[in-house]
């Protein structure tokens, strides 16, 4: 166990900083860690190495599976706290404009095809086909804030009226994504291959109630008390370690209430983690309010709380979980060029065009509302998430897992080189501060 787990980040860690050394996100390094000890290669090659270490039943693959599954629950912790509703608000109608058609038009295209062309875009015969294109809905109507956020800091733009836009619109796009899927996974949880109609049965509808509840709990009264806790943690207690421990144990402790409601436990971590991270005063030179003065260390202990945080899941439990995204398939064996190309084509026409539409109905130029779109267009680690947890649930099956990886770092790497082109001579203006 210890081997198998050591094998799969060491490498995990080494790809993913030979690929940030070619300029690409290591994500892409990490899955392709993944790939590397996984069937496609090692086990193709070598399969009693890889049987060895990654058997697929016994003690080892349910350690493997439960600290994945940790993984990636603190993996929506750390991309929650990126997450700030007031950033949102501040954009007001632009961002609003771009978020609405960024995330609508790809989800009516991604439905449309779900249930006109299902076998197209690689649905099993397995699948229920409604569910499925609820399903496909959903992931082609998130962007990846993660991803967008470190594309718009290389290329000097974040701090900019155009990154505010892609992010604030990004931010609320990922945010009622995420509670689409969360209620996809409960249909999913709760009709257990039934028709949609079973929709309206009781469970589902608890489900839905209660996910509703606990967003808006957690999104009004709760960021107050998680403001209030932090703070008194830190005026109470010396060092970090115990606000650590409460941020840590605060996300276990949303994920189980969100298994309980019947969604996956990431929602939960997911909307936990935008409480705490609005709850973090942002860093700011001169604040000059009594207040301010009062708290102004605490208040940089939380900052580099969020940042310990970022270090630790980005470092630790991310690699891991990318690795281990790809550890169980055959990427060659299951790649259908006719599903990825198909898959690639909608995703990106749904969300440039979207976005783009967005951004001209909200008074920008051209070149840089379509530089929105390709923007909003990196998918990156939200849509692998998504991809697992869906090929887990089985309401999808490997062809289309694989090619929403595929299609997920396509755009991921696209998206920066097309900004740039795009933004040209007009680069200077999009870069002026805010």
């Amino acid at each position: 166990m210890l081997l198998a787990l050591s094998a799969l980040l060491a490498t995990a860690k080494l790809m993913g900083e030979l690929v940030r050394k070619l300029g690409q996100p290591p994500v892409a390094g990490e899955i392709a860690a993944g790939i590397l000890l996984g069937p496609t290669v090692l086990g193709r090659f070598v399969p009693q190495a890889y049987a060895a270490l990654f058997p697929t039943t016994g003690h080892v693959a349910v350690v493997i599976d439960a600290i994945a599954t940790l993984s990636v629950v603190f993996f929506l912790l750390a991309a929650g706290l990126e997450t700030r509703l007031r950033n949102i608000l501040r954009q007001g109608k632009r961002s609003f404009l771009v978020s609405f058609f960024g995330g609508a038009f790809p989800f009516a295209v991604g439905l449309a095809c779900g249930e006109l062309f299902p076998t197209l875009l690689g649905a099993e015969s397995f699948s229920n086909r409604h569910l499925f294109g609820l399903f496909l809905a959903t992931a082609l109507s998130i962007s990846a804030l993660p991803v967008i956020a470190k594309t718009l800091m290389d290329l000097r733009l974040l701090d900019s009226e155009f990154g505010a836009l892609v992010i604030s619109s990004a931010m609320f796009d990922d945010l009622i994504g995420w509670i689409l899927f969360g209620i996809v996974m409960g249909m999913v949880n709760k009709a257990a291959g039934a028709s949609v109609g079973s929709f309206a049965s009781s469970g589902t509808l608890r489900t839905v109630l209660m996910v509703l509840i606990f967003v808006a709990f957690t999104l009004t009264l709760g960021r107050w008390l998680i403001a209030k806790a932090l703070l008194a943690i830190q005026v109470h207690s010396s060092g970090q370690g115990a606000a650590l421990g409460f941020v840590f144990s605060l996300a276990l402790a949303s994920g189980a209430f969100a298994e309980y409601a019947g969604i996956h436990a990431i929602f939960g971590a997911f909307i936990v983690a935008i409480a705490i991270g609005d709850s973090i005063p942002e860093r700011k030179a001169g604040a000059g309010s009594s207040k301010d003065l009062r708290f102004g260390k605490q208040s940089t202990d939380l900052q580099d709380l969020a940042q310990n945080i970022r270090q630790i899941v980005t470092n630790v439990f991310a690699p891991f979980f990318f690795a281990n995204i790809s550890l169980r398939t055959d990427f060659v064996a299951n790649f259908s060029l006719r599903v990825t190309l198909v898959l690639v084509l909608v995703a990106c026409l749904g969300k440039v065009l979207g976005a783009t539409w967005g951004a001209r109905l909200a008074g920008m130029e051209k070149s840089s509302a379509l530089a929105v779109g390709f923007a909003m267009n990196a998918r990156g680690a939200m849509e692998m998430v998504l991809g697992v947890l869906a090929l887990r649930a089985g309401l999808i099956g490997e062809r289309l897992f694989v090619a929403l990886v595929i299609m997920a770092l396509f755009t991921s790497l696209v998206s920066g080189p097309a900004i740039q082109a795009l933004l040209g001579h007009n680069r200077a203006l999009a870069a002026n501060s805010r």
